[in-house]
């Protein structure tokens, strides 16, 4: 029984050996890779030396998503990849101070304290292969040559004239590689350890643009067209709006260029005081235009009857007409004297409306196919009857066209070539051609007119013209169509 205690002590003592040996060996092992259930950045590192959990770090980090933003003079941002730009990222770092904290205490790994760690990478960077980079960007441009550079004045498609002048703010590549270069190390090295942060570089702003941008100095030749430029600035600054009706037409830099008087290589021709010259017959053309894009008098014109379709109604007197004469002289003196503003053109024809519907919803209609005539005040229908229009079989046929009333007279004898009609109500509309009444007619509408119908006016009831009269206007448009 005592020897069998004995044996049994001494197979516990073996075992208690062999226990301690390999807890000993364990801790010697975790010594040099990552305990048991540690875990950086979501990957499982146990039993990972530091380089081999840098190197999964490393790999998974997406170094080109890192971008740094450049803004340039123009108003353009241009993005830099740090990968390829010389910048390179390590985690061994960070790892490293992870495993020390894994060996701050022998058998810390039983533990298994560490458990779930967050680290970021330390950022290096190879300045010259970032310098090269960016020296062979289009967008950084080079430092141009100061003789080559100009001061003019070309026409735009958008602006009238402008100033082009190449000799401002001239960007040094040089200058703008160390500075970019610069701002990039520093902002890496403060961000090393620490999660990425993106950096804005604005070389256009504050100190940066007196490091980036420099001017060159005027020539003589330079400052004569700053002179001119002046002279041409002055009159880009007008500004005239026509209103017509519910339409504008804007007078601004890119009519005016138009006006200025040019020599035979098509440059402007100044006076003694670097003042433009204008070619005014270019004014004329411009009030012309305005003319043929708003005159209304005699156009074609889509029209929607009582009865529901659309006709189309071209010719008479009724419309608006430019007055070309004092619009030109209107605008040739604002222009001058600088004098911008709104303008409400003068007519020689004016009618009640402007735009592109002149008829507007006050209107006597005639509708000859139907031998009716109605009258409309504000789009209401006020008065609505029977008429007898032109003889057709005599070729008296009342014409198609868009009038006016321009005369009204009581008690006034009609008289033609063979007749001398009194009326009690006239109306005139198109030349001879008016509404009156007709007294000695029984009947109207229907198809009297194609045999037995008027000289070409509106024969009317009286009872009718006694209400029309009083109540149309001067100026009233009169559509008459079949």
């Amino acid at each position: 029984m005592k020897k069998l205690f004995i044996r049994l002590l001494r197979v516990a003592g073996v075992i208690a050996v062999l226990g301690i040996g390999t807890v000993i060996a364990l801790d010697q092992y975790y010594q040099r890779v990552f305990p048991m259930l540690v875990t950086i950045n979501g990957v499982y590192c146990t039993g990972m030396t530091v380089g081999n959990a840098a190197k999964v770090l490393n790999d998974s980090y997406d170094l080109h998503s890192d971008r740094i933003t450049v803004r340039m003079l123009d108003g353009s941002d241009h993005e830099l990849p740090l990968d390829e730009y010389g910048v390179t990222i390590s985690y061994e770092p960070a790892v490293t101070e992870c495993m020390k904290q894994c060996k701050a205490r022998p058998f810390q790994w039983l533990g298994a304290s560490l458990n779930e760690k967050t680290v970021y990478p330390t950022y290096y960077c190879d300045t010259a292969v970032m310098a090269a980079k960016l020296e062979d960007t289009e967008w950084l441009g080079g430092e141009p040559a100061r003789d080559g550079n100009t001061v003019s004045i070309v026409r735009s498609a958008a602006a009238g004239y402008i100033l082009v002048d190449e000799t401002r703010n001239l960007l040094s590549r040089e200058a703008a590689v160390e500075l970019i270069c610069g701002k990039i190390l520093n902002h890496l090295s403060d961000m090393s350890g620490a999660p990425f942060q993106s950096l804005f570089i604005d070389l256009p702003t504050g100190a940066d643009k007196e490091i980036c941008y420099k001017n060159a100095p005027y020539t003589d030749e330079m400052k004569e067209t700053l002179a001119k430029w002046k002279g041409i600035r002055d009159f880009q600054d007008f500004r005239m709006t026509y209103q017509f009706g519910d339409c504008e037409e804007v007078v601004d830099a890119n009519v005016t260029a138009d006006w200025m008087a040019l020599d035979e290589e098509g440059n402007i021709i100044f006076d003694e005081n670097d003042i433009p010259m204008l070619d005014e017959t270019m004014i004329a053309e411009y009030v012309a235009y305005l003319a043929s894009s708003y005159n209304t008098v005699g156009i074609e014109r889509r029209f929607k009857t009582t009865r529901g379709d659309i006709v189309t109604v071209s010719g008479g007197g009724y419309g608006n007409e430019l007055d070309e004469k004092a619009e030109y002289e209107f605008l040739l003196n604002a222009f001058l004297n600088k004098e911008s503003g709104t303008r409400t053109p003068q007519y020689t024809s004016e009618t009640w409306e402007k735009g592109s519907d002149d008829i507007g919803d006050t209107y006597i209609e005639v509708d000859m196919g139907n031998q009716h005539m109605y009258y409309y005040v504000d789009g209401e229908l006020v008065i609505d009857t029977p008429v007898v229009t032109g003889n057709t079989s005599r070729k008296w046929n009342t014409p198609s066209k868009v009038c006016y009333v321009y005369f009204k007279q009581k008690n006034r004898v009609l008289r033609g070539a063979n007749y001398a009609t009194p009326v009690k109500y006239w109306m005139a509309v198109d030349g001879h051609i008016g509404i009156h009444d007709a007294t000695w007619r029984k009947e109207f509408g229907g198809e009297i007119y194609k045999t037995n119908g008027s000289h070409g006016c509106i024969n009317t009831p009286l009872e009718i013209m006694t209400e029309l009269y009083d109540l149309v206007e001067l100026g009233t448009p009169v559509i008459m169509f079949y």
